[in-house]
């Protein structure tokens, strides 16, 4: 495809200006909220004068992973933060996080896609685990705006309609594709189970939240793995199956029948299609179940234990404290819930404004006054059943397949 000059549309322009609004408020709600309360200062007395415990626990805080020093400086930051995630200390938090967990999965299979495109095989977007690793050591809700800034204004795979754009949003390695469901499950969802089951010693518990926090990494390798040894079974059998459909096509041309030879674009059709049942299932799952277990609660109350009945309500597992709130912490894990809260909000937002304007540069003629309201409609319908990951994949999807229509 020859190079030429990407002009941002208007729409990715309004759409970059409130990710920017969204980005400076994620400061303010995020880092700014745990300032406040005092998490941060509680954080830097825990790392500087000790005990050298994990919050609201007697376990020692493990603090070699690799040896390299400031890889496990910051592993060993990341387990005291996301301790109170899988001890049990705060329920309400851990149901809270199979939510999160499933709805961030839909987001990482979506960027993982983006990063096959054809119009981003030159740029930063192609490097999936980058930016993944940026959200796990900055923030969901800081990262993801800058993600969809960047992308607008600079990706041929965000323009206006064209068939420019049909060409910039094609998938350029199908193997790798048809691998991102295996590499989620292998890279995200094992090491998140393995982090989250209470049923191994403290230093092995700690060391399984490290192997989480590298899960883009893992879910890389796997993925390149994996499509690399697909590639090579293909092109092991590539010859006979070519020989076998000259055959067919030959006999069919011979009887005057229409020959429709298959095309990589109605495999990469297939493999779209998997890839974003499996993220929206995912994020369906991660939504319904917490929801299904907070209204258990409600109708059958006397099947949970007291502090189980306390803790699993939905106010208690969703609702957000004040985004300016400087009322002290009660713990260092109602502290993170806060902070988890506002990183999936903040982060779902942003990420819905990007694929938003992705979805209407993909339609052919522009939205009038009902398109906007049916939008509006399908997006918060879509959040409320499946979460807002689950709205993202299916505004992703929809303008899949628009631009799918318009290669053929």
């Amino acid at each position: 495809m020859a190079d030429y000059k990407m002009t941002p549309s208007t729409t990715n322009i309004i759409a970059a200006l409130a990710l920017t609004l969204t980005h400076i408020f994620g400061w303010i709600a995020l880092h700014g909220m745990l300032y406040r309360v005092g998490y941060i200062e509680a954080l830097l007395r825990i790392w500087r004068e000790g005990p050298y415990n994990l919050p609201d626990s007697s376990n020692s805080i493990l603090t070699f992973y690799t040896g390299i020093g400031p890889l496990d400086r910051l592993l060993a930051l990341a387990s005291v933060m996301f301790a109170s995630v899988t001890n049990g200390s705060r329920p309400q938090l851990s149901l809270y996080a199979v939510h999160f967990g499933g709805q961030y999965l839909g987001i990482l299979a979506v960027m993982m896609i983006e990063g096959l495109r054809e119009g981003n095989k030159s740029n930063t977007f192609r490097f999936f685990s980058i930016w993944a690793c940026a959200i796990q050591i900055f923030s969901y809700g800081l990262v993801m705006p800058l993600y969809g800034i960047i992308h607008l204004l600079s990706s041929r795979a965000s323009q206006a309609f064209s068939l420019r754009l049909a060409e910039s949003t094609r998938i350029a390695h199908q193997a790798s594709l048809k691998m991102v469901p295996e590499a989620m499950v292998i890279g995200y969802i094992i090491p998140a189970i393995l982090m989250s089951v209470p049923l191994f010693p403290n230093s092995l518990h700690q060391w399984f939240g490290g192997l989480w926090q590298g899960s883009p990494i893992w879910a890389m390798l796997v993925q390149k793995a994996f499509a690399s040894y697909y590639s090579k079974r293909r092109r092991t059998t590539s010859i006979s199956h070519i020989q076998y459909d000259l055959k067919f096509e030959k006999a069919e041309g011979a009887a005057g029948l229409d020959v429709s030879p298959p095309q990589i674009e109605n495999r990469g059709s297939i493999y779209l299609s998997k890839v974003y049942s499996f993220a929206f299932i995912c994020c369906v799952a991660s939504q319904l179940g917490p929801l299904l277990v907070t209204i258990a609660v409600a109708v059958l109350p006397a099947i949970f234990p007291p502090h189980l009945r306390a803790a699993w309500t939905m106010s208690e597992v969703f609702m957000p404290p004040l985004f300016y709130t400087s009322t002290k912490m009660q713990s260092m894990a109602s502290a993170m819930h806060g902070f988890f809260h506002y990183d999936q909000y903040v982060g779902s937002t942003a990420a819905i404004i990007w694929s938003s304007a992705l979805y209407i540069n993909s339609r052919r003629t522009p939205l009038n006054g009902k398109g906007w309201v049916r939008l509006a409609f399908v997006i918060t319908a879509f959040s409320l059943c499946a979460g807002p990951a689950g709205a993202v994949v299916w505004l992703m999807w929809e303008r899949e397949q628009q631009l799918l229509a318009t290669n053929y």
